[in-house]
């Protein structure tokens, strides 16, 4: 299998469809590591296994579990209204009908923040974006874009968790995952940065993209870095950064239950909404989690994809495998590994 894995991500690379870094685990262990292209062309800086990447939604993870342990410590419940935590929320609809539930399974009406419908208001914005109140101020007053209940991926729901969260706990949503989450599953390499597109990071993975900044056409024999594209600064929905050994301490201190209760992390991981079914899979929206039922075995995790940013974090518990797979280029990079990953797993089960 292994093998098997390392010749088509060596095929991917040198097509030009993958850049990244790739981790496989089985019961907890790295069994695989891969690595390819540069996280900066510029500085001549390679992709490594310690690079720090921008995780895209990936991060809602991170919010959904921080919901949960506010609820296991009995200051907030899941059937709770927004307004009992946010009783200022201008628009009535969310404060007296949407509940923490449909905030995390996408089930809220809310929209996305960065949909194409609000890019223009949102990169006029972008800049000024440092924070959770900044995030929700962009479309609070806005009127819900589905009708509650329904589900449509949401953004705009994990930033309005991310202002619970704050609420609740009496810390900023950066503070309360650092020490609740980050620091207990041993993550120093996970953070939302502030990126200077003058004076990058020297270690982080700049997205490079298809996507001109200036059209938003794609352009096949051009490559952008996709500093103007997105978020300014890592929010609850997304575009934290992090490293394939950081993630991989997330998903095993998840599963064994370092950061939640088993009874927690089961209500967590378990399917609350189905989203569809395509092949072999069926998907499902948990608290934070993505949850699919391939064939009888269960994925569990999230993606992530934007302009230069790709990710997949897959944990299959009942197999002991874990697939993380961190690309700084345009979807479906990641998406392409993670599926192929899926493929050779399923063969050996």
């Amino acid at each position: 299998m292994l093998n098997h894995l390392h010749d088509y991500l060596v095929i991917q690379s040198r097509d030009d469809k993958f850049s990244g870094s790739v981790l496989l685990a089985k019961d907890g262990k790295s069994i695989f590591e891969f690595s390819s292209g540069f996280a900066n062309k510029e500085r001549n800086i390679s992709n490594g296994i310690d690079t720090k990447f921008n995780l895209g939604s990936a991060n809602k993870m991170f919010t959904g579990v921080a919901i949960a342990q506010l609820v296991e410590a009995g200051k907030l419940g899941f059937q709770d209204f927004v307004g009992k935590y946010l009783p200022d929320y201008p628009k009535q609809v969310v404060r007296e009908q949407v509940t923490i539930h449909h905030l995390l399974t996408h089930t809220s009406g809310l929209g996305s923040f960065i949909d194409i419908k609000f890019r223009d208001e949102f990169l006029a914005a972008r800049s000024k974006l440092i924070n959770i109140t900044d995030v929700v101020n962009l479309f609070k007053n806005r009127p819900l874009s589905y009708p509650i209940g329904e589900l449509h991926y949401s953004s705009d729901g994990y930033e309005v968790l991310g202002a619970i969260i704050e609420s609740v706990s009496g810390k900023n949503y950066y503070e309360y995952v650092r020490e609740h989450i980050y620091k207990i599953a041993n993550m120093p390499d996970t953070d939302s940065y502030e990126i200077d597109p003058h004076n990058p990071r020297s270690d982080i993975a700049i997205g490079y993209t298809h996507r001109d900044p200036k059209t938003d056409r794609m352009l096949d024999d051009e490559r952008f870095d996709n500093f103007g594209l997105n978020p300014f600064k890592g929010t609850a929905s997304g575009s934290g950064y992090s490293t394939c050994p950081d993630l991989l301490n997330f998903t095993q201190a998840l599963l064994t239950h370092k950061l939640l209760s088993p009874e927690m992390t089961e209500l967590a991981i378990t399917p609350k909404v189905k989203e569809g079914s395509k092949g072999n899979q069926t998907k499902y929206q948990g608290y934070g989690f993505q949850i699919f039922d391939i064939d009888g075995i269960t994925r569990i995790g999230h993606p992530g994809r934007f302009a230069g940013v790709n990710t997949r974090i897959d944990m299959y518990p009942e197999l002991g495998y874990t697939v993380i797979v961190l690309a700084n280029c345009d979807p479906p990079a990641a998406f392409d590994v993670a599926e192929k990953a899926t493929e050779l797993i399923v063969m050996v089960k």
